[in-house]
């Protein structure tokens, strides 16, 4: 539900928000989409310091109760915003410092601790959110902006977060243990000699992890393909709109690519736990830079949908994969604050996309060439990962 939400809302709603904004203000869309940016820089710093909270018992529901009140209070404050500055300090700093206890973080490390053996289906569960925002809260965000413009619109936003997300505070506890279980679901170690009903993994401690060429090499490749989703993400409904279609069009068409970035999650959460993570990886990359080239080739409106359909299935399982390929290498133990600083490493090249999608835009009056770059940045991040190998285990 929080990938949902407080995906959603920021992300998605700033994509439909974007041209409004533009139109009424006359900000270049860099710097609109540049407050983004600036949001997940935030984030990336705040998930270096709030990491290690995260394996700490009582962590996870302080920071997830505080992101959601501001970041829900810092969208429904952009109604007063008259210069760009505002606009980027409102939502990019404070909705940044925000969605460190309710965007991607909490979730890429709760799911590991609570799960090993079924953990790809588990986040594959957890990151349906983040797909059914995309399909839902789009057209919601796009109705809700055609009726009362956009800075009541982000009240409307803003409000909702809050009103939705803060309730399930109720529910966090950090790992199974804290309540007397193991992870899967089980409630205890059996007695006979057949362990194999509970999974185990080793972990890695966070002074190894950061010596292993493991890290930099996941790091590496992460950030190129974390670089490539948000370039995509980003400017999706305007790259839509740029090729010449309505706004309820490129809207639908996200809508489209939403339904199937659903169905990707289960996907390619199953293939990672029958098969593996790194593997999963390979595939999925490769399969997503051809997605770009159909979305090149796209000249009427059902091969947008077609094209945006295949996209969805290919690129959402990114989504999935990337939190899952940590734990894999690191175990669950330290996932925390080895999730925080990769998180801070990978979080420049997540913050770039919005920067380079609406730098070419700006410069060339279209997204080509941006998607152009995307098909080989795919192809950087499956070749990459191909050199990683596992780390010495310690306990």
């Amino acid at each position: 539900m929080a990938m949902f939400v407080s995906n959603g809302m920021a992300f998605w709603g700033l994509q439909v928000f974007v041209s409004p904004i533009q139109d009424d203000t006359g900000w270049s869309r860099a710097s609109i989409m540049g407050a983004l940016t600036i949001r997940w820089l935030i984030a990336g710093f705040g998930g270096l310091i709030t990491g290690f909270l995260l394996d700490r018992r009582h962590g996870p529901l302080v920071l997830y109760t505080v992101g959601v009140i501001v970041d829900g209070l810092s969208m429904a404050s952009l109604y007063w915003v008259n210069t760009e500055a505002q606009f980027v300090l409102l939502f990019g700093v404070i909705g940044g410092i925000g969605s460190i206890g309710s965007g991607r973080l909490i979730a890429s490390v709760l799911v590991p601790k609570w799960f090993i053996s079924r953990r790809g289906i588990a986040m594959g569960i957890a990151a349906t959110g983040s797909g059914l925002s995309a399909a839902i809260i789009s057209p919601i965000a796009n109705e809700i902006v055609t009726s009362v413009g956009w800075r009541e619109g982000w009240v409307w936003l803003g409000a909702l977060t809050i009103l939705i997300l803060l309730p399930f505070s109720l529910f966090i506890r950090r790992a199974p243990e804290d309540i007397g279980l193991l992870p899967d679901g089980a409630k205890s170690i059996p007695k006979s000699n057949n362990t194999s009903q509970v999974k185990t993994e080793h972990s890695i401690s966070v002074s190894i992890a950061m010596k292993s060429p493991a890290l930099w090499l996941l790091t590496i490749s992460m950030s190129i393909g974390l670089f490539s989703m948000s370039t995509n993400a980003s400017s999706m409904v305007p790259f839509f709109k740029s090729m010449g279609f309505s706004a309820s069009v490129a809207a639908s068409g996200l809508s489209v690519y939403g339904v199937f970035s659903i169905a990707s999650r289960f996907l390619w959460g199953y293939v990672a736990d029958r098969f593996s993570v790194k593997l999963a990886i390979i595939s999925q990359s490769f399969l997503t830079s051809l997605g770009i080239v159909f979305y090149l080739s796209v000249e009427s409106q059902t091969s947008l949908y077609l094209a945006a359909a295949y996209h969805g299935l290919m690129l959402g399982g990114f989504v999935v994969l990337n939190p899952l390929i940590w734990p894999a290498y690191f175990g669950r133990l330290h996932i925390g604050a080895i999730s925080g600083i990769t998180q801070f490493l990978t979080t420049f090249a997540l913050a770039a996309g919005p920067i380079f999608a609406g730098f070419v835009y700006d410069e060339t009056d279209a997204y080509t060439w941006a998607y152009r770059t995307l098909v080989v940045s795919w192809i950087i991040t499956a070749l990459v990962i191909i050199l990683v190998r596992p780390v010495n285990v310690t306990r």
